[in-house]
């Protein structure tokens, strides 16, 4: 593993939570403001988290599909993604524990998933770093 790769790894750690969500456009303000109120929350227990929208009616490479029709994202949704890294499977755990457990969260958690696009699925999985030689 190459220097910057080690400090990569040191600063992200080896476990990547993403959530793939859609938005109705008309809350985007919203839910910036609601996204926001978790990055202090996230730092305070080691955690890096991160959030991007969708840049939008980008061409896919020949050979793939664009991620909007594989979420079949209407005309007025955004689709979002947020990254949330962890030391490890278990800091993810265990962060995750916190989290329900953290009654000052239920009013953000509730008013997020009342800003994202209702009857959707959300979608999320998490992913282990592969070790490089």
């Amino acid at each position: 593993m190459s220097k910057t790769e080690s400090n990569l790894k040191a600063e992200t750690g080896s476990h990547l939570e993403v959530f793939i969500y859609r938005v109705p456009k008309k809350n985007h303000d919203a839910i910036v403001q609601n996204l926001n109120k978790f990055v202090p929350w996230f730092e305070k227990q080691g955690a890096e988290i991160q959030y991007f929208q969708f840049a939008g009616n980008q061409a896919a490479m020949e050979g793939f599909e664009s991620i909007a029709k594989t979420l079949s994202a209407a005309e007025d949704e955004d689709i979002w993604v947020e990254l949330q890294y962890y030391r490890d499977r278990k800091h993810c755990e265990d962060t995750f524990a916190k989290m329900m457990q953290d009654k000052d969260l239920e009013p953000l958690g509730k008013e997020f998933l009342g800003l994202v696009s209702q009857g959707k699925s959300l979608v999320t999985g998490g992913f282990t770093a592969l070790a490089r030689q």
